[in-house]
């Protein structure tokens, strides 16, 4: 009887060491799992920007270009500041930088010129693997 009791607490004892290290593992892969969902959401935010950039009607485009100039292109890059779940959609505050650059009349001699900052506010839901922009709450930011 006392060997059944002995293998008994032994075995107690290896559950009680394992879930502990099982609960660890699980709080690591969620951590992974939210900051894979962040760069993700990242991502998609960044392709808005760009195709707003990318337009004949950009912000950065309504000035003159400095110094007998021309516009060539724009690069817009965001960074995720805070990310909200809400069933299958996701409020994402996220800061816009993008960095208009200026070239000759043929193009060479690419130089950026002074980047804008904008903080955002976007709804997404997924899309198959990709995200789809559901809502621009921007204007309510400054509210």
């Amino acid at each position: 009887m006392q060997k059944k009791h002995k293998v008994g607490l032994a075995a107690a004892a290896a559950v009680l060491v394992a879930v502990p290290g099982g609960l660890v593992v699980k709080s690591q892969a969620t951590a992974a799992e939210q900051e894979a969902e962040q760069k993700s959401l990242e991502q998609a935010a960044e392709e808005v920007f760009q195709r707003r950039a990318d337009a004949p009607q950009a912000y950065w485009r309504k000035y003159a270009p400095p110094g007998g100039k021309v516009w060539n292109q724009a690069d817009a890059r965001a960074d995720v500041t805070e990310v909200e779940r809400k069933g299958a959609k996701f409020t994402v505050d996220v800061n816009e930088i993008t960095t208009p650059y200026v070239s000759d009349t043929y193009g060479k001699g690419l130089e950026p010129t002074t980047p804008y900052v904008g903080s955002h506010r976007f709804v997404f839901e997924r899309n198959g693997d990709d995200w789809r922009l559901v809502k621009d709450l921007t204007e309510q930011l400054s509210k």
